[in-house]
């Protein structure tokens, strides 16, 4: 067995212990969902630590009020845990180191092998970041980043929820992470019901208790929905057969205004193919009429100069006769 320590500014130590044969079988060491890795910036009663963890066992060691407790706790936070399931703050806030403005914890969670949460999208190790701001909008923020590029890949809680779920990772189960409230709680009682009650929660038969009554009152829900559509059926029915009649009879009027339109452009050519045969007729007349008269007013000048001609021989004739 060998040890390696770490420590943080609290002087909390961090002791990892691994078997002789790691090295040689790291194909055997679990491939998803080990913390790696534990950051706490400002939070509680530390200014800065960084606590790396091997895959098997780990021990923290430290003075009271060392900060011992303050990276669980940093750990069920930044997986998405509430302030009130720590035992150690009514809300998030309160969390924030005294004097400052912010605190952030950051976990890094091992993320290879076949069985791997989005590989191609999160990379072989997942950084969740969750960021509590003493002031402004919003109080909690999170980024979930993937450890080799460094790439902010969401900012969703329901993806923190989602990596959690498919490691199996419960903040709120006693079994995964027993608080130091919760397990002096545990090992003080005596009472069937409290010790049922942590049987409940260690199992998860708490949470699927839960579930189902929920569940079971969205089908409540769904039920007294569905029987009150069914009573108002038949008139939403009655109600859309009335509104399929207008649509057909609005369609038909709209089909009869378009046929007018055709009609009444149909109609307006007709008269104008009417009107220009007419002209086309009235031109013509008009040709063989001007036609007629070039031949009169050649008959007209024919007289004239027939006129002329007799009257200068009336006129030569009377001369002679003179």
């Amino acid at each position: 067995m060998t040890q390696t320590q770490s420590r943080s500014h609290n002087k909390t130590s961090v002791t990892r212990i691994r078997n002789r044969g790691d090295n040689a079988s790291a194909s055997e060491e679990p491939s998803i969902g080990i913390v790696e890795r534990v950051e706490l910036t400002d939070f509680m009663c530390h200014e800065h630590a960084d606590v790396n963890l091997c895959h098997k066992v780990n021990f923290i060691t430290g003075q009271n009020g060392s900060g011992k407790s303050a990276i669980l706790t940093g750990l069920v936070i930044a997986l998405g845990g509430k302030a009130s399931a720590t035992n150690r703050a009514p809300n998030l806030k309160e969390f924030i180191r005294e004097g400052r403005t912010r605190a952030v914890v950051r976990v890094h969670l091992r993320n290879r092998g076949s069985e791997a949460y989005r590989p191609e999208l999160f990379g072989d190790m997942i950084i969740i970041e969750r960021q509590i701001n003493a002031t402004g909008g919003t109080v909690s923020q999170f980024k979930v980043r993937n450890a080799s590029t460094g790439e902010i890949v969401s900012r969703k809680k329901e993806d923190v929820v989602a990596i959690t779920d498919h490691m199996a990772i419960q903040v709120d189960n006693p079994i995964n992470i027993l608080s130091q409230d919760a397990a002096r709680e545990f090992l003080a009682s005596t009472s069937p019901d409290k010790m049922y009650h942590f049987f409940l929660k260690g199992t998860q038969l708490f949470q699927l208790r839960e579930d189902l009554e929920v569940v079971r009152q969205a089908i409540t829900r769904s039920e007294a929905s569905i029987s009150r559509k069914k009573e108002v059926l038949p008139e939403m029915k009655a109600e859309k057969k009335r509104w399929e009649d207008h649509y057909q009879d609005m369609s038909q009027a709209r089909d009869i205004s378009t046929r007018m339109e055709q009609l009444s452009c149909q109609m307006a050519w007709a008269m104008v193919k009417e009107a220009e045969s007419e002209v086309h007729t009235i031109d013509e007349g008009i040709d063989v009429f001007q036609k007629k008269m070039s031949k009169i007013d050649q008959k007209v000048d024919a007289e004239k100069e027939a006129i002329d001609a007799i009257n200068q021989e009336a006129e030569e004739l009377n001369d002679q006769a003179q």
